[in-house]
């Protein structure tokens, strides 16, 4: 057990919580909650999902995320495998056994083509030299002169479609960059939020100044009520979804999976934070009018 996770659990049981409390609460699965307490980050999605649900879960059982970064900060550094380089090298072996291929074909065929040559000058001399009682025997040398002529281009032609198959069958089996979450401002009440693997993403709020919040997650109410400046909120939206109003949009900043949304100015300003499955999200993504760059995990506001 790393020591990052000694002291999430030491904390989780001073508060006489299980782990099923915390997954209620957090949304993170138990079998992360369980990695994270044992050190074992590789059962995790990925580096930034560490990141999100270790501050997550240290913000519910009492701690502050901000001194646990140096435990966690040293404990990441683990290097993770380069989903780029792999697909390189496939591609390059692949290309460098069809050349080599390809070159031992074309040997093969001038030989086959020069051999077949000889043969054919051979039997057409045999076959004007024989004597008139012989004719019937040649016709039957050039019938088999031309049934052995027929196969060798065809032979040829097949092993190259061949290696041309494989070639296309290696590089459509070649893995998909790393996708990252979805956040999308379609408009000013409306946020759609997704990740690749369906998991929950953290969701922030921090109060700049006295305002009132309200979230609701399905039929959860996570918080209503005035809070004043520096009572941040930190929660997980899931499938769910999260419907928010904001007292005062100008004392408020919300981010999602570290996207900044634009919550705009005015009163009892209401947002619903939709969640969407990874191929509906990308979709209304790429159909959307573009108004500038936009890249997977940025908001966009569509007026």
């Amino acid at each position: 057990m790393s020591e990052l996770g000694q002291i999430l659990k030491k904390a989780r049981l001073e508060r006489g919580l299980t782990l099923d409390d915390v997954q209620e609460a957090t949304k993170i699965r138990k079998r992360y909650l369980e990695a994270i307490e044992e050190g074992d980050y590789k059962v995790l999605p990925g580096t930034f999902y560490v990141r999100a649900f270790v501050k997550t879960y240290a913000e519910h059982v009492g701690l502050n995320p901000d001194e646990l970064s140096p435990y966690y900060t040293e404990e990441l550094q683990v290097s993770e495998p380069d989903t780029t380089i792999e697909p390189m090298i496939r591609k390059k072996r692949s290309v460098q056994h069809t050349d080599r291929f390809g070159k031992w074909a074309t040997t093969i065929l001038m030989w086959s083509f020069f051999i077949l040559i000889i043969v054919i000058i051979y039997l057409v001399i045999v076959s004007q030299s024989g004597k008139d009682g012989d004719d019937k025997k040649t016709t039957d040398n050039a019938g088999i002169t031309d049934s052995v002529v027929e196969p060798g281009p065809n032979t040829g032609d097949n092993g190259s479609n061949g290696t041309g198959s494989e070639s296309e069958e290696e590089q459509k089996q070649e893995p998909e960059a790393n996708q990252e979450p979805i956040v999308l401002q379609v408009s000013e009440d409306r946020v759609v939020v997704s990740s690749p693997d369906n998991q929950p993403l953290p969701f922030e709020v921090k109060l700049v100044d006295g305002s009132y919040l309200s979230l609701t997650s399905g039929n959860e109410k996570l918080v209503s009520g005035s809070l004043d400046k520096g009572q941040d909120q930190s929660f997980t939206i899931s499938e769910a979804g999260i419907k928010a109003l904001f007292g005062n949009a100008e004392r408020c900043e919300v981010t999602v999976a570290g996207t900044k949304i634009e919550l705009g100015k005015g009163f009892n300003k209401r947002i619903n934070f939709e969640w969407m499955t990874y191929d509906e999200a990308k979709a209304l993504k790429d159909n959307q009018q573009p108004t500038g760059d936009q890249t997977s995990g940025t908001a966009t506001d569509v007026e």
